[in-house]
């Protein structure tokens, strides 16, 4: 099986290379998978926060790990941290874990917690939005901007329509303020006080994982593939948010957030190939979050969350979900079109 799969593969335009992975790569992938994967295992079930914060702070956390795993990979085969990028994301790690150890040995509260999160992570980001300004032009902010900034307004549109029955209810002028509030000013609280948070799940889902994966699968089936792993990769998050005796909501939880996740790996990846701007994929995760947070800042557990959906949510998510699917069908989606490897960003 594995011979046919190469050979059909080589047939298509792949080298050896990019099927099978080196002692190097097996490497990364393992430090990857241990940190991004396994860290959330080991430490969310010791954190127990009273409410909002009780899943902010775990998702702040969360949000580190895929970059740092990718790095600390980096670090571990090469012997060395290179440059300011490794430092920043191994002091947001050290940090962060700092904090939830403190908060789960109840040392600190998790209101102090949140603060001391919020206060560096404002810090962290400015420092990375100005060096990726100034610093290595393939992780440039501002690349291909008028296409960016199209793709930005087009997926800000497809947020409302999941959000339409949150809208209607909150009415005309609450609706207007969300909207205007998504254009004009999320972009900037994203970049300047929470880029070290989004920048570190799509430096790695989208500049890494997506070009091995459609390198290996095929560019529908790999991005396909990417959404199922994000979608799992936030599963301690809902154990840490469940009581116990909760294990089928969670799990139909997941069943239910799927579909949504994988037609969000299909729009932020023909984002990030039509542009291959990574910060394009950091800004629309930010307002896909936010959009989802304005409404649902009382759901706090994931009984509220799964009780919460109703007929009306199901039928417009459905549709959010059919829209994103729908650019699966667009050029970038083409198999012939080889993808470059990791997608545009170096040494992954």
């Amino acid at each position: 099986m594995l011979r046919s799969f190469i050979k059909k593969n080589q047939r298509e335009g792949m080298n050896m290379e990019t099927i099978l992975f080196s002692k190097t790569d097996k490497i990364k992938i393992v430090t990857f998978a241990a940190v991004a994967f396994g860290l959330p295992w080991l430490l969310l079930p010791q954190i127990r926060v009273e409410g909002i914060l009780a899943y902010d702070i775990p998702a702040a956390y969360m949000m580190i790990l895929p970059t740092f795993g990718i790095i600390l990979g980096r670090i571990i085969c090469e012997r060395k941290i290179h440059g300011w990028f490794h430092w920043i994301y191994t002091i947001a790690f050290i940090e962060s874990t700092a904090v939830m150890v403190l908060c789960a040995a109840k040392v600190i509260t998790g209101k102090a917690a949140d603060d001391m999160l919020t206060v560096s992570s404002m810090a962290l980001s400015i420092v990375l939005l100005l060096g990726r300004m100034i610093d290595e032009q393939e992780l440039y902010p501002f690349k291909d901007l008028k296409k960016a900034i199209g793709i930005y307004i087009m997926f800000v549109a497809i947020a409302q329509i999941s959000n339409l029955p949150q809208l209607i209810h909150a009415g005309a002028l609450r609706t207007a303020d969300e909207i205007v509030s998504n254009l004009l000013f999320a972009p900037i609280d994203i970049f300047v006080v929470q880029s070290i948070y989004f920048f570190g799940e799509e430096y790695a889902w989208r500049g890494c994982l997506q070009g091995r994966l459609q390198n290996i699968f095929g560019k529908r089936m790999g991005v396909i593939l990417l959404g199922i792993i994000w979608e799992l990769w936030h599963m301690p998050l809902w154990f840490q948010l469940s009581e116990p005796g909760q294990g089928k909501l969670i799990v139909l939880l997941v069943l239910m957030r799927m579909p949504y996740v994988i037609a969000l790996a299909v729009f932020f990846g023909w984002a990030y190939m039509k542009t291959n701007n990574i910060w394009l994929c950091v800004l629309i995760h930010g307002v896909n979050n936010a959009a989802w947070a304005a409404f649902d800042s009382d759901l706090v557990t994931v009984a509220d969350t799964v009780e919460s959906v109703s007929v009306f949510d199901g039928i417009m998510i459905a549709v959010a979900v059919i829209v994103m699917l729908l650019f699966l069908f667009t050029k970038e989606y083409r198999k012939g079109e080889r993808v470059n490897d990791h997608s545009g960003v170096r040494h992954c």
